[in-house]
């Protein structure tokens, strides 16, 4: 029962017809005896979400497109992992100030679990909020990275920031890469017709990893499966990053 002691958290972004975040965390909420709720506010005007984040001083907020980068001006602490990532999915609020985290970096690493990427050629597609992490998580892995982004300079920027290359499509017949990351919003529901990459890349062998996570398997899941490749799901990620964020507001706010 919500009563006026319950406490207020959040998911912001647009669109959020999506998202699961309400769903996983009000369960998770229950389970572990915590009088909390989370709602989704959606909305395309940041600047407004942020006023409303401080004026119900909502303790945790979850961030998702298209304000994991720009996000940061309105924050008034970001953690050095969101900081070195650019990218911030987890708004803490403590004594009226807003902390930025990134736990997607935790997630992707989740998703990734047993997979050595170590010398391996690593194609990134996208290079937004949640493609800065899984870029970080593969250099720091000692992959060789390639961003493949419908805007090539923000490709260039990403690689000019993390490392690696900025390819265009006209490669992509020339490349054999032994993992495939999407972080394109493409595949996510209700556009699950769509993929971001053509079915004639995809071979035996490869390691596919969509980080959409609604549907649990996309069209790119699917025809990598079909093609023979090894898939991972984003709902590994969703889970998991999602943990991580109760978890620092369990221990920075609950507990501090």
């Amino acid at each position: 029962m919500i009563t006026a002691q319950t406490r207020l958290n959040a998911v912001i972004g647009f669109p959020l017809a999506h998202s699961l975040s309400p769903s996983f965390h009000n369960t998770e909420y229950t389970q572990r005896g915590q009088d909390a709720v989370m709602l989704a506010f959606e909305h395309e005007d940041l600047s407004a979400l942020i006023q409303v984040l401080r004026t119900l001083k909502i303790g945790l907020t979850a961030v998702t497109l298209p304000f994991k980068e720009a996000i940061l001006p309105f924050l008034d602490l970001v953690d050095p992992l969101a900081k070195r990532l650019q990218s911030v999915n987890t708004v803490l609020q403590k004594e009226g100030k807003l902390l930025g985290h990134n736990t997607d970096y935790f997630g992707i690493s989740k998703a990734l679990e047993g997979v050595l990427l170590k010398g391996k050629k690593v194609l990134l597609l996208g290079a937004g909020g949640v493609a800065k992490p899984a870029a970080v998580f593969v250099q720091d892995a000692g992959a060789e990275l390639f961003c493949l982004n419908r805007n090539r300079e923000r490709a260039e920027e990403l690689v000019r920031m993390f490392g690696g290359s900025a390819i265009d499509e006209t490669v992509l017949s020339n490349m054999r890469c032994d993992v495939v990351i999407n972080a394109t919003p493409l595949g996510l529901a209700p556009d699950v017709d769509q993929t971001p990459l053509d079915a004639s890349f995809l071979r035996a062998g490869q390691i596919v990893f969509d980080i959409v996570y609604n549907p649990e398997e996309t069209r790119l899941l699917r025809e990598a499966k079909a093609a023979g490749a090894e898939t991972r799901s984003g709902l590994t990620m969703f889970k998991a990053q999602a943990l991580e964020q109760i978890r620092l507001w369990e221990t920075l706010i609950l507990n501090s």
